[in-house]
């Protein structure tokens, strides 16, 4: 097995009755990621596909949830394809390890926008929690599509100038590329991450509270924002760190190894969870198994209290963009 600095492991490996444990373990882990990529990307194009219905009249929440689904659709995407091209000899070398590449580099694109759409989500909810005023009557219409745009185009100037960078001068300097990936990786979790935290908590704080004054049950949304963001924080932040532990902790290299591959099983876990809060928060446990699947995911993206004792009409248009 061979260890890079930039995490990949060499293309066209095969399985062979004289594998060492490490390697073994790889494929394991690799067979259990492939399976979740593929479980995951139904269950985005589920999501992107009923949302998609809803173009006319669709709530701020809806907007970013659509663009999470297809960030981390695209994630998946990337990382059965390089999963792919690790475990078979797909391609000619030289051809694999350009596709490889590209893959990996759109990878964490789309990484970096699932992260910025995700923390551009619970600062939303966390600002119409501290000023509803504001929030409802001087928010701009179009602010969700607007932020989204911007959102999608810093990820991909991002990683446009890190690629840049990294081909144009210190092309085929492995090790310098790494260096470059560190810093970009720096300033977007540097950024993002202390703020998806920050908003989080306070959100939370705020939902404990009314529950605890109003006796009500918090609004699906606010559970579904708090499960996002705890399994993003849970399974999905380890691929984001692995680039300062394979830099600044000396670790044995098959230590370093394993570490790259549960973090890869971890965030395709965590991209392809979302889809599963949805539907687990949107269904109601009188009609668990009648309800369409567009029903379900409306009402948990409803933007509004639920009335108690009644069911919640099921809809993604209770608010303009």
């Amino acid at each position: 097995m061979n260890y890079t600095p930039n995490s990949s492991p060499a293309l066209g490996l095969t399985i062979s009755p004289t594998m060492d444990p490490v390697t073994w373990v790889y494929f394991s882990v690799s067979f259990l990621a492939m399976v979740t990529c593929v479980c995951g990307m139904v269950g985005n194009a589920v999501v992107i596909w009923l949302l998609s219905f809803h173009s006319a009249q669709r709530s701020p929440f809806c907007v970013y949830v659509l663009n999470l689904a297809v960030a981390d659709f695209l994630f998946l995407l990337c990382m059965a394809s390089m999963l792919s091209l690790e475990t078979g000899p797909l391609l000619t070398t030289s051809t694999s390890a350009k596709v490889y590449e590209g893959m990996r580099r759109i990878k964490y694109f789309a990484y970096t926008a699932g992260l910025s759409l995700l923390t551009a989500i619970s600062t939303q909810r966390c600002l119409s929690v501290l000023f509803p005023i504001w929030y409802r009557c001087h928010r701009p219409r179009r602010l969700s599509v607007v932020v989204c745009g911007v959102l999608w185009a810093l990820a991909l100037l991002m990683n446009f100038l890190a690629s840049f960078f990294c081909v144009e001068f210190w092309h085929p300097d492995e090790y310098q590329c790494f260096k470059v990936d560190i810093v970009f990786n720096s300033l977007i979790l540097g950024i993002f991450m202390p703020v998806m935290v920050l908003t989080s908590t306070i959100i939370f704080i705020q939902v404990r509270k009314n529950s605890l004054m109003q006796r009500r049950r918090p609004r699906r949304l606010y559970v579904v924002i708090l499960a996002s963001v705890l399994v993003f924080l849970t399974c999905s932040l380890p691929l984001g760190i692995n680039w300062f532990l394979l830099y600044w902790v000396k670790l044995p290299q098959g230590v370093r190894f394993l570490y790259i591959c549960a973090s890869r099983f971890s965030s395709s876990f965590s991209s392809s969870a979302n889809p599963v809060i949805y539907f687990l928060v949107g269904s109601q446990k009188s009609h668990r198994l009648q309800e369409s699947l567009g029903a379900v995911l409306g009402r948990a993206l409803r933007d509004e209290p639920e009335p108690e004792g009644r069911e919640t009409p099921s809809t993604c248009t209770n608010d303009g963009v």
